[in-house]
């Protein structure tokens, strides 16, 4: 009977271990997209995304990059002050504190972005 029972327990760990793999697989699906979005300042459909996809932006910020630059340098390359100043609130300071993002934005005459005044304030 200890063996049935270890047996079921593994069958049942390992069905819902390929489940949430499934489930997270759908929604970085669902995040296709995501940089026309913050190309085109729509932070509607960012946030829809985000939400459709079932994850949250902090887990999956490190993933994403748009035209070979992560999501607020994005957003500040393309004027999207809207969602750049949405996923600065959204992602903890302590990322943007060692990210170099701020810098970036001096460097690259962006320093007046209000997206660069976000992250100076956090």
């Amino acid at each position: 009977m200890k063996t049935v029972m270890t047996a079921l327990t593994l069958v049942i760990g390992f069905a819902s271990a390929s489940f949430s793999q499934t489930a997270q697989a759908a929604g970085v699906e669902a995040l296709n997209g995501i940089c026309e979005n913050v190309a085109a300042n729509d932070k509607s459909r960012f946030r829809k995304k985000l939400k459709e996809s079932g994850l949250k932006l902090r887990d999956v910020y490190e993933g994403i990059t748009c035209g070979g630059e992560n999501l607020v340098r994005y957003a500040m390359s393309n004027n999207a002050e809207d969602v750049g100043s949405f996923i600065v609130k959204r992602m903890p300071a302590s990322h943007f504190a060692s990210s170099g993002d701020l810098d970036w934005a001096n460097t690259s005459g962006h320093a007046a972005s209000p997206i660069a005044s976000s992250i100076a304030a956090r």
